[in-house]
């Protein structure tokens, strides 16, 4: 089926799931199913398979008295969204001084099931082949940026990241394998950074620092990438020194304001 008739059928499903979100984000007090189907207008039955996904996906929540109100999901969401703003926010001096210092686009990004998404974004001059906007995730195994973040996680749990072991291809330098993978996490861990040469997108190369929380974990990761004519290892060295630099500050920032609230 074409993938604008999908869309059409779908999208008053999620339509109504979002506006029953809203509704309960908005109420003061728990709600009955047939209070909810009131006040939006929606047949109960239509609102009972939507409330049904909902809390099946932890997304919503009913009590002993039946009464309906947002679950633990929509919680953790909101929670991941406020952390990724206060992130970002903490970040921005630091990820500019790495911008003025070597005239790069500066990405600040955390990890998201096999993703990595990209929550902040300092642009430098020059024009990029690709240039991940600021909320897409791309694969974690196939950038920089990814495997710093991975580099995190240990062999249990990367088996349950990616189970079977597989991993997408998406140039002749991708890891081939989970296998391959922890080799490369494993010298990442090492090194305390880590490289993507043109595992997402061939001729682009890319050095990654993990940042960590006052408790020693990665929470996020900060890269500087571009096309392999500009980045000779001398320029990776000057953008790793300065991503670095700029990763430290940051975790202090972080253990301060803990500290302080």
């Amino acid at each position: 089926m074409p993938d604008d008739a999908s869309s059409k059928i779908t999208a008053p499903a999620a339509d109504r799931a979002l506006r029953v979100l809203e509704l309960l984000a908005d109420a003061e007090e728990g709600q009955t199913l047939t209070t909810i189907a009131s006040s939006l207008g929606l047949p109960k039955s239509s609102v009972h398979h939507v409330l049904g996904a909902l809390i099946d996906r932890g997304w919503v929540e009913r009590d002993a008295d039946l009464r309906l109100s947002l679950g633990l999901r929509a919680w953790e969401v909101g929670q991941a969204y406020d952390h990724a703003q206060t992130l970002s926010q903490r970040a921005r001096g630091f990820m500019d001084e790495v911008r003025d210092e070597i005239d790069e686009t500066v990405r600040l990004a955390v990890l998201s099931g096999q993703g990595q998404v990209c929550i902040a974004k300092s642009p430098g001059s020059h024009t990029l082949v690709f240039d991940q906007r600021i909320g897409a995730r791309l694969p974690a195994h196939a950038t920089g940026l990814g495997k710093a973040l991975l580099s995190g996680l240990d062999d249990a749990q990367l088996d349950a990241l990616y189970p079977g072991g597989g991993l997408e291809q998406f140039t002749e330098t991708t890891m081939a394998d989970l296998a391959a993978l922890k080799v490369d996490l494993a010298r990442a861990r090492e090194l305390g950074y880590a490289e993507d040469h043109g595992e997402y997108i061939l001729g682009i190369r890319c050095v990654a620092v993990p940042v960590l929380s006052r408790d020693e974990q990665i929470v996020a990761a900060l890269s500087v990438s571009g096309p392999v004519h500009r980045f000779d290892d001398e320029h990776i060295h000057a953008a790793l020194t300065a991503l670095q630099d700029a990763a430290q500050k940051l975790q202090k920032r972080i253990s301060d304001d803990i500290s302080q609230s």
